[in-house]
């Protein structure tokens, strides 16, 4: 069973989950003079999948000869029949595969400039309150006590979900850094309150800011 077949009571469809999120991250051999073109374009290729925000984010720092885009598409049906409609494939373990590059794949991604993408999808009842990076004071419960979290100060790592739940009332969970430790701890997020503060931490250009889209 893949992620997105699970099934409502008697074979019916599953509702679409209120938050749905296909990010792209996209490297273009162009210019910069050539970028708003091309990010006018990409928007009206991915305009019929659903709402397109387009980030163009100038020359990549590893290879300033292509242009980095970040696209989040809030699809108009599912995530995952959206990433199959932009071309992306299941593994046999049910991942993604999640990438493309011309040289290995063949054709064209969205446009003749496209030398690479890199795609992935989420679904859940509501966007993830906190990003990578967000420092968070853990609550007092049973989950957080039998961790020895409860009262203390983590920075947000990756937000997670069951994917065995349905798309429309999955929660979030947080793998969070705690000081001191090597290894992460998972914390629901009920049990998280935010002190307004952030800090830079890896990993953080795919993250979730609290509106719903990717943040840098």
């Amino acid at each position: 069973m893949t992620h997105d077949d699970l099934s409502g009571r008697g074979g019916q469809p599953v509702p679409l989950a209120p938050y749905r999120l296909v990010w792209l991250a996209l490297w273009a051999e162009a210019t910069p003079q050539e970028e708003a073109e091309l990010t006018e374009h990409l928007r009206t290729a991915l305009a019929p999948h659903g709402t397109v925000i387009v980030h163009a984010r100038g020359p990549f720092h590893r290879t300033p000869e292509m242009l980095h885009y970040e696209i989040d598409l809030t699809p108009d049906g599912s995530a995952p029949d959206c990433m199959r409609a932009l071309g992306f494939t299941r593994n046999a373990d049910s991942t993604w595969n999640d990438e493309w590059e011309r040289p290995v794949n063949g054709g064209v991604f969205l446009h003749p400039a496209v030398y690479g993408a890199l795609a992935g999808e989420m679904e859940a009842a509501a966007a993830p309150r906190f990003r990578t990076g967000d420092v968070v004071l853990v609550r007092d419960s049973p989950d957080t006590r039998r961790l020895g979290l409860a009262g203390a100060e983590v920075t947000v790592g990756t937000p997670e979900y069951d994917y065995d739940t349905a798309p429309a009332r999955r929660t979030w969970y947080y793998s969070v850094l705690v000081e001191g430790q090597d290894e992460s701890e998972n914390v629901d997020e009920t049990d998280m309150e935010p002190t307004g503060r952030h800090e830079q931490v890896y990993g953080e250009r795919t993250s979730v800011s609290t509106n719903g889209v990717l943040a840098s």
